[in-house]
């Protein structure tokens, strides 16, 4: 059953109607569509009488919140610049490329996605502002990213084709909730640990096809931004057997979420998120880890363009605590009130996000 075009309407005939089995659920799901409030979430979800209803209601309190349901869309001027390119040559225009200079580093993901699109791109780096986005938060054994200078490199080998193949299936579609996305990306945790990372770092192109062709014409770093939480929900099912607290997934997810400052680090943290609402004795540890995290991107002195991602994330985290609503609460009003100062340019001077170079 998919979810309702009116979902907040359906909900409330759910739990006004006497011979619906869960009411108690309907309510939690309402709640959390009026106030946010997480622990709504988390209450419907430990339904103690849970089955395939409780799954949709759960799936319908999700419906159109971030993570929860989608990915945030790429923020950085880099993927402005290469949907602005991918989008036109998409349509059929003859838009060439070479060089561009960019006022301060974006995530490494970013800047591999734009070349994905775009092709080989000479790309200028004017500073790297402290804290430097080259540098891990943390020293981690599973590190994706290195640095020659300006240039992020991965650490790790192509993945295979097989394993690019296993992704195109998986993700094709988007997923109800993340929930459902993580039984969708089993097929991901049979592959080994270094195609994981590659599909991470080396950032296969989109299956061929209808919806990724149209998106194309759009935002088509939306695929590159959107792989990445599948694999990391595919690190999820890697090596099932090994206990959680000493396994390779909780330790990579771990690594990537605070190695160097990139997509990878919220899509890794989403999917301890998920990983959280299956175990609810996890559920410390990663509420924890989430606001590290964010607490990391709310100090810098700088643009941290996952940083509303981060926020968006720690509003759906299990055990989230007034102090964490705050906080997050607090970054996206400052995003907001960013973007309302931003100034608008005339229209000769719209497309020039980028410095043309060569």
């Amino acid at each position: 059953m998919s979810s309702p075009d009116d979902v907040d309407a359906e909900l409330r005939r759910w739990a006004a109607d006497p011979k619906f089995p869960h009411p108690e659920a309907a309510q939690h799901a309402m709640r959390f569509r009026a106030t946010g409030d997480v622990a709504a979430l988390v209450a419907l979800h430990d339904d103690p009488h849970p089955c395939g209803t409780t799954d949709i209601l759960f799936a319908m309190a999700s419906s159109k919140r971030t993570w929860l349901n989608w990915v945030p869309m790429p923020s950085e001027a880099i993927s402005n610049i290469a949907n602005e390119v991918g989008g036109r040559r998409a349509q059929g225009e003859n838009l060439q490329l070479t060089g561009l200079g960019l006022s301060a580093a974006e995530p490494a993901s970013a800047i591999t996605a734009c070349r994905r699109i775009t092709g080989p791109l000479d790309i200028g780096i004017a500073e790297f502002p402290a804290p430097d986005i080259r540098l891990p938060l943390r020293p981690g054994r599973h590190q994706i990213w290195q640095y020659e200078g300006t240039e992020p490199i991965p650490t790790v080998p192509a993945p295979s084709s097989a394993a690019v193949a296993v992704l195109h299936e998986v993700g094709k579609e988007p997923w109800p909730s993340l929930l459902s996305g993580y039984l969708q990306a089993a097929p991901l945790g049979d592959l080994s640990l270094p195609d994981l990372l590659g599909l991470l770092a080396h950032l296969p192109g989109p299956p061929d096809l209808p919806r990724w062709q149209l998106l194309a014409k759009s935002t088509p770093t939306y695929w590159f931004r959107l792989l990445q939480p599948w694999v990391c929900l595919g690190i999820l099912h890697h090596a099932p057997h090994e206990p959680w607290p000493t396994s390779t997934r909780r330790s990579v997810l771990i690594d990537l979420a605070f190695g160097i400052e990139d997509w990878t680090s919220d899509a890794a943290l989403f999917a301890l998120v998920t990983a959280s609402y299956r175990d609810p004795d996890i559920r410390p540890e990663v509420r924890s880890l989430v606001r590290s995290r964010l607490d990391a991107a709310v100090a810098a002195n700088r643009l941290v363009t996952i940083e509303t991602s981060l926020a968006h994330l720690m509003l759906v985290t299990p055990g989230c605590t007034p102090e964490d609503r705050a906080v997050a609460t607090a970054a996206l009003a400052r995003a907001e009130e960013d973007d309302e100062e931003e100034p608008v340019p005339p229209p000769s001077q719209k497309r020039r996000w980028w410095q043309r170079r060569g």
